[in-house]
């Protein structure tokens, strides 16, 4: 029997990859349900995503897995808004925005010229994304939207994050359909979990001896392992030392009676005048979000910060009072993210030993797709050793 450790994306895909492959598969989690750091609450009538992501519809990973058609997709604006002093400037697509390519708020048509042939670029090895950023010379459009956008993608600066990891995954962003499920993005991984036929939750996982899998509800003998839990469990399960640094991050809900904006638009600010790195009135991207009559606004910090000053901040990205906002969900997530440093390189093997094989985001990508290919990647490694 093989046992897959952690029911996260990376634990899912590579359970659906051998169970595809007709091989008899139990996926073990010590959580109350499925789907790690892609989970969802609900909480006095609004879905709280357990930290702000959205999900692209054309990652590689999502398009294999055919799950668009099985979510009850809304996607989100090809825009964001950039405030810059009082005002706030719309930069994106230019089939959705034509006009906000010739804004000089926003960087010179230069600029944003030298963004689209960074596109075409080839990163040095040991290169961080913004070196390569503003030496293909993005410049002032690095700094007012490159710069604040991409703290929300890695939810750490730039200058920390390898160029050829980044570069794939703005790549993606660019072609990519990007939104969340109606319901919540949990939504993603419940769907996933639904197509395990032997899923076994509340099952900590106390020690692995050889092929023998100790839990608080007994012993499992395994013939192959795939653990695919967070970093940091992996290596005490292991033994082992933890090589990639994580990233923390916390998402703020508010709620208000009077929305902010009636746009879906993420905003940014470019002055960088507090801790919140982005936020949206989420509600207006899936009205399900929020009872009738309320709106909820989803924000990300990366650096500790007080509520007061991550109300004070929204009040100057909105450009509206937060005075009655209310607070009603803080998530403070402390390995939100791997670190991809410069010169940090994708696994060439899952292959861990004989009978434990590896999956998860910090050995491929910081993203979902990194998770699912991580898992997909491991599952094939085994069946291939495995003569299978």
């Amino acid at each position: 029997m093989y046992v897959v450790i952690g029911a996260g994306l990376a634990g899912l895909s590579a359970a659906l990859t051998l169970q595809e492959a007709g091989h008899s598969v139990t996926v073990i989690d010590g959580a109350d349900r499925a789907g790690g750091r892609i989970a969802t609450d609900v909480i006095d009538g609004f879905i709280l995503d357990r930290g702000f992501q959205l999900i692209n519809l054309n990652y590689p990973e999502i398009k294999r897995l055919g799950l668009a058609a099985e979510l009850d997709f809304k996607i989100a604006p090809r825009t964001v808004g950039i405030c810059i002093g009082n005002k706030r400037f719309v930069i994106g697509d230019p089939r959705q925005a034509p006009l906000s390519v010739f804004s000089s708020k926003t960087g010179t048509l230069k600029e944003k010229a030298s963004f689209l042939k960074y596109l075409a670029t080839k990163p040095a090895a040991d290169e961080d994304v913004q070196t390569h950023l503003l030496r293909c010379g993005t410049g002032g459009f690095y700094d007012k939207v490159l710069k604040p956008f991409l703290q929300g993608v890695f939810l750490t600066d730039p200058s920390q994050v390898s160029a050829v990891v980044a570069r794939e995954l703005i790549s993606s962003f660019i072609s990519g359909i990007s939104g969340i499920p109606a319901n919540g993005v949990g939504a993603l991984s419940q769907t996933l979990a639904g197509k395990i036929i032997d899923l076994r939750l509340n099952t900590q996982v106390e020690e692995i001896r050889g092929n023998r899998i100790l839990t608080n509800h007994g012993e499992i003998t395994a013939t192959k392992i795939i653990l695919a839990t967070d970093l940091t469990t992996a290596a005490q399960l292991l033994d082992a030392d933890q090589v990639s640094p994580l990233i923390s991050a916390t998402t703020w809900y508010h709620v208000a009676a009077d929305a902010p904006s009636d746009s879906a638009e993420l905003i940014l600010d470019a002055d960088h005048r507090g801790p919140v790195v982005n936020s949206l009135v989420i509600s207006n991207l899936s009205k399900n979000y929020a009872p009738a009559g309320q709106n909820l606004i989803s924000s990300t910090t990366i650096t500790h910060a007080s509520e007061s000053e991550v109300r004070r901040h929204l009040a100057l990205m909105w450009g509206s009072s937060t005075e009655n906002w209310r607070l009603i969900a803080k998530y403070e997530i402390n390995s939100a993210l791997p670190l991809f440093a410069p010169g940090k390189t994708k696994a060439k093997s899952s292959k861990f030993s004989d009978v434990i094989y590896l999956a998860g985001d910090y050995l491929s990508a910081p993203s979902q797709n990194g998770a699912l290919a991580s898992g997909r990647l491991a599952a094939q490694e085994l069946m291939l050793d495995e003569g299978l």
